[in-house]
């Protein structure tokens, strides 16, 4: 992948790119291995609290910026950059992935919907090879023989949907027996592929108000939204000093 410049964001990388799909692409088509981390404010704030967190963030090989947040924030310190959703940018590099017959390995959700994934997407992009898939409901005496099962699929991009920052630390472990393999953590988006769960309509994500959408229909959520007013509390600081 041609070496991207960063921006530090609460002293975490964000690396700048006129097109993320086609550092992703290239990542994946150079066979070395990499980690791709999607940030949002949310993570960031966590890994403000998780220092093993943060430390992977900085080792990434691609961080995107994938919330409103972030790429608010980088605003503010003259980088102009267009947000780049995790599920977007998947969905834009299976797409020129696909022809190359790249082989493919998803992990996460419940049972059977990651399943249903593979099979969509069998259909929808002709070539690409969904070597496997599994749900990520697994226990740590399970977790040597998925990964064994993963390494006998022989993908080059795996798909992890284990939520922040499980997905995270488990990559971290993966890509210790996986060197060559690419993988990007792509939280509930499982979910969304399937349609069991509803995506914000195009105008709320197109003005950034996606999370407001994600709070209408899961208030669950509230609690952890708390991380977007201290975010940007912590970004404005930052810009005085």
């Amino acid at each position: 992948m041609t070496a991207l410049p960063t921006a530090p964001i609460l002293d975490l990388p964000v690396h700048l790119s006129a097109d993320y799909t086609r550092s992703l692409v290239e990542l994946v088509e150079a066979a070395q291995g990499g980690h791709v981390i999607t940030l949002n404010a949310e993570m960031a704030m966590l890994a403000q609290r998780e220092e093993n967190l943060a430390r992977l963030i900085r080792r990434a090989d691609l961080v995107v910026p994938d919330g409103a947040g972030v790429v608010w924030a980088l605003q503010r310190v003259g980088r102009r950059v267009r947000r780049c959703a995790g599920i977007d940018l998947v969905e834009s590099a299976l797409r020129q992935l696909a022809p190359r017959h790249t082989r493919i390995f998803l992990l996460g959700a419940a049972p059977g919907v990651a399943e249903a994934v593979g099979e969509g997407w069998r259909r929808q992009y002709p070539g690409l090879v969904v070597a496997g898939a599994r749900d990520g409901f697994f226990g740590p005496d399970e977790a040597s023989a998925v990964l064994e099962g993963i390494a006998r699929s022989r993908p080059q991009l795996v798909l992890a949907g284990l939520g922040v920052p499980k997905q995270e630390y488990w990559i971290e472990q993966a890509r210790r027996r996986l060197t060559d393999v690419v993988f990007v953590g792509v939280g509930g988006s499982f979910d969304i592929w399937s349609g069991t769960k509803a995506r914000a309509p195009r105008w709320l994500r197109e003005n950034y108000l996606e999370w407001l959408y994600r709070l209408y229909r899961e208030p669950w959520r509230a609690k952890r939204m708390l991380a977007l007013p201290k975010f940007a509390l912590a970004i404005l600081r930052g810009v005085r000093r």
